[in-house]
């Protein structure tokens, strides 16, 4: 190797080590601030977003802010006209017990960063505030807080209340191992109370009239209708889960009521809430509560083609579909391209010990710098 060769390789690892430093700063400020959801205890006026604020408004930024209540928090940063659009939740599922790090500390181990949030998705929010402060380019980045958990609405009051016919491509960071994703699962979960009638379990109408044997049919009926749906190119059907059933008192008591949740995940292309429809048919007598219903990505082929087409324009690696569902499906809803591509791999999101590598983190920076030039 010449002389020259030997000076850009130590500029090129120079560069690189100067981004992670950006990152494992920005990164370590993140994970310090306790954004577990739930118990989703999340305010506008909390110095998480005191000091974002802070950051971006000194880098040239103007930032807006909306506080729905109840731990839903919007955090919007614009600067001059971009046409990108990055999107990162900054709410983290709870601590679990096990831990050998401490999560609200980033710890650094061999090419490993550790803690809450690093791989979902606050490493994707690192880079995105490490590029920030490089450059002064066109940029827009969408902060929000309710991603994990039930009953989250910032992005559907985000797209309500903005004209998005500004942005080309929305961009989710989510754990994709940095190779951009265009189609997902969509996903339902929803619960249901079956009644029936108390009495001694020698009457004639502990068959018909037990709670927990009316729930027993329709679990046998839509269990049916999720085997239907396996095939050899989608051996998990709709991915159909029981996640609980429970009722009655005693073995010589009919079940007086009896309550259960499900959820599904419908592959790209079909309906979510038609899936849901068609699975609780069975069980009319029911009462039916369906807390989130939410579509796949993409919601139409015109959408996903020119997501397809951004990434093709920009180099950007495709990835498969995958089961896990984001809210990019939301922003595809809406008409808006949408795509997932983040660093980390969803292996690691929600474990004990989450951890993402520096490779991915650096890889991720370079992405998203490239589709700002």
């Amino acid at each position: 190797m010449n002389q020259t060769a030997v000076q850009t390789t130590d500029q090129s690892f120079h560069g690189e080590q100067v981004i992670l430093a950006a990152i494992k700063k920005h990164l370590a400020f993140l994970i310090s601030q306790d954004t577990c959801n739930p118990p989703r205890e999340i305010q506008f006026t909390d110095p998480i977003f005191v000091e974002l604020e802070a950051f971006f408004k000194a880098t040239g930024f103007t930032v807006t802010m909306a506080d729905f209540g109840d731990g839903h928090v919007a955090f919007y940063a614009v600067r001059g006209k971009p046409d990108v659009l990055f999107n990162v939740h900054l709410d983290t599922v709870p601590v679990s017990s096990g831990w050998q790090h401490d999560p609200f500390s980033l710890t650094e181990v061999d090419e490993r960063f550790y803690g809450r949030g690093v791989c979902d998705i606050k490493g994707a929010a690192a880079c995105l505030m490490a590029l920030a402060e490089s450059n002064s380019q066109n940029m827009a980045v969408l902060f929000t807080t309710d991603e994990e958990g039930a009953n989250n609405c910032c992005i559907q009051h985000f797209i309500d209340g903005h004209d998005l016919s500004v942005y080309k491509q929305v961009i989710v960071a989510e754990p994709t191992q940095c190779l951009a994703i265009t189609e997902h699962r969509g996903y339902v979960s929803a619960h249901a109370v079956f009644n029936g009638q108390s009495g001694h379990s020698s009457s004639v109408n502990a068959l018909t009239g037990n709670a927990v044997h009316q729930a027993n049919h329709w679990l046998h009926t839509a269990l049916q209708q999720a085997q239907q749906q396996q095939t050899t190119n989608n051996p998990a059907g709709i991915c159909f889960n029981l996640g609980y059933i429970k009722g009655g008192e005693k073995n010589n008591m009919i079940a007086e009521q009896c309550q259960l949740g499900f959820s599904i995940r419908v592959p790209a292309g079909s309906s979510s809430l038609q899936a849901y429809q068609s699975l609780i048919q069975s069980g009319q007598a029911a009462q039916w509560h369906c807390s989130m219903l939410a579509p796949a990505l993409p919601e139409s082929p015109d959408v996903s083609q020119k997501a397809i087409e951004f990434c093709e324009s920009n180099g950007i690696e495709q990835g498969p579909a995958v089961d896990f569902w984001t809210e990019a499906a939301l922003f595809s809803q809406a008409g808006i391209p949408a795509l997932v591509l983040g660093p980390g791999d969803i292996a690691q999101a929600h474990t004990v010990d989450e951890w993402v590598t520096k490779e991915q983190l650096l890889k991720c920076y370079q992405i998203y710098a490239e589709v700002l030039s």
